[in-house]
């Protein structure tokens, strides 16, 4: 979903590529008008808040002229959150794997230790789709503290109106243990504070210049029931996969699908490429529509 930036948030960040967050402060959502306020925080000495459209499912942000409202009802966006979080609790691929429109395509950002990313794919995107693409980066923190040339030519692509980027939470750390069972892996690590890196993360964009969306991918997919929780009370929506290309998965009507833009996972871009450039299974590409 494309940023709304204050014209105030706007200037800073051209002023300077990374401003000061502090005091980043959960609201249980509350609405005035069709918009709820899921975050505080104080962005340079200027009190913010960052707010979903609970229509639409945009994000922006906006210095704070509402500190009372309503609660959110029976909105899109409430419905949605409960869905996306409601019971039964899988251990891997919970939240929403399936949508009622096109195929949405989504590229996970991990930590990784390869240089530069996947660059052919999003050219590809560009060079084959009518612009801007619409496309959801489920981006980690460690991956952005260094690919940061990386993030800005993703960045410069979307104010370019060449991609329509979803920034998705994938996490600060994505924890990972190799050889480790799901249950005490990823999230589920022991001692893993998923809340405060969920945060962390939002954060980090924020202070980047980026908004970040209402939209969050467990890392490696794995989940439980406390952890489902704890996005809900963040006011976020899980979502998962019903087409992991690099595991052989093909994309139908309304996929939700899965590749790694951050070079750890060639074969599933690969599979990407190939459909697109003989528009086998992959004639459009539509934003999510859940």
């Amino acid at each position: 979903m494309k940023p709304i930036l204050p014209t105030l948030f706007l200037l800073l960040t051209i002023q300077s590529q990374a401003v000061h967050i502090t005091h980043y402060t959960v609201n249980k959502p509350f609405c005035y008008s069709d918009k709820a306020i899921i975050r505080t925080f104080n962005m340079d000495g200027h009190r913010m808040q960052l707010v979903v459209d609970v229509n639409t499912l945009h994000t922006s942000t906006q210095l704070v002229i509402h500190t009372l409202g309503h609660p959110c009802g029976s909105s899109r966006y409430t419905k949605l959150l409960h869905k996306s979080t409601a019971a039964p609790y899988p251990v891997t691929n919970d939240g929403l794997t399936h949508q009622h429109g096109g195929m949405t395509l989504t590229t996970d950002l991990c930590p990784s230790s390869k240089s530069g990313f996947e660059r052919r794919l999003y050219q590809a995107l560009i060079d084959r789709f009518k612009h801007p693409v619409p496309v959801i980066l489920f981006i980690s923190g460690r991956w952005i503290v260094h690919h940061e040339k990386s993030l800005a030519q993703l960045h410069r692509w979307e104010h370019e109106g060449k991609l329509a980027i979803t920034w998705g939470n994938h996490t600060y750390t994505h924890p990972y243990h190799p050889g480790k069972p799901l249950e005490h892996n990823f999230v589920l690590s022991p001692g893993y504070d998923l809340k405060s890196d969920t945060l962390k993360l939002e954060q980090t964009l924020l202070e980047r210049g980026i908004v970040p969306s209402i939209f969050f991918r467990f890392p490696g997919l794995v989940s439980d029931q406390k952890s489902i929780e704890t996005i809900r009370n963040l006011g976020l929506i899980p979502i998962g996969s019903d087409a992991w290309l690099a595991k052989g998965q093909l994309p139908k009507q309304g996929s939700i699908i899965l590749v790694h833009g951050n070079k750890n996972e060639p074969k599933g871009v690969a599979r990407l490429l190939k459909n697109i450039s003989i528009k086998k299974t992959i004639p459009k590409l539509s934003p999510l529509s859940p």
